[in-house]
């Protein structure tokens, strides 16, 4: 089953308090360079992811503090394990570039720029082939409440391949695609701009199910994460 964009917009706004989640996962957000509100983010994605294979007629809220951490936590590590392919490529092609322009050599320099080049090419495309995998077992973690659900190859191969999740994905790179440019929009009045960027369109595609949350989640049942 396709993604329902008016359900996939409308969802975030079917909470009585939808206003001050919206703010709390905006200002998350916004304070995500002091690591803790990243585990905040997190952990409310796990729940969103949870609320859509549910099919929850709400969106979740931002409660039980405690469980929300340590669920973003244990998110956040699962996708840090996912993203260790890609790093480590990434730092072998940047460590044996720096190698090549330490030299001198016009020669070396030349590959060496080749190499960097060639390095983040496929950095992105791993970090995209990982990332397309790792919100997959994001997703199980957050079915079955336990970190090596997270990796069950199993369950996570079946999900990936899938028709649903392959077209659900698509759809959250088409909505960012979308929100960015009217975060760019807003940005023509700059303090402003920013403040309802971050706040608002930035939480709706980072911590809602409008983004990888719904597009997912609210398609769980379809994903077959389960075997």
């Amino acid at each position: 089953m396709d993604p329902d964009i008016e359900e996939l917009a409308r969802y975030p706004m079917e909470s009585d308090d939808w206003i001050v989640t919206v703010a709390i996962g905006g200002a998350a957000t916004l304070l995500a360079v002091f690591v803790v509100p990243i585990f905040v983010v997190t952990g409310y994605t796990v729940r969103a992811l949870r609320a859509g294979m549910e099919d929850a007629r709400e969106p979740p809220v931002f409660d039980e503090w405690e469980s929300l951490l340590k669920e973003g936590l244990v998110a956040a590590v699962i996708t840090f394990v996912y993203q260790l392919v890609p790093t480590v490529v990434f730092g072998v092609f940047v460590g044996g570039s720096i190698v090549a322009f330490a030299t001198g050599s016009e020669t070396a320099a030349g590959l060496g720029l080749l190499g960097l080049f060639g390095g983040l090419l496929l950095w992105w495309v791993l970090a995209i082939v990982f990332g397309y995998v790792g919100l997959a077992g994001v997703a199980n973690y957050a079915r079955e409440r336990s970190f090596g659900a997270g990796f069950d190859v199993a369950v996570i191969r079946t999900a990936v391949t899938s028709r649903d999740y392959a077209v659900a994905w698509l759809y959250v790179i088409a909505l960012n695609v979308v929100v960015g440019v009217l975060a760019g929009a807003l940005n023509v009045v700059p303090i402003l701009g920013g403040i309802v960027g971050v706040f608002l369109i930035r939480t709706v595609v980072d911590v809602y199910p409008v983004d990888r949350t719904t597009a997912c989640g609210r398609s769980g049942k379809d994903l077959q994460l389960s075997v």
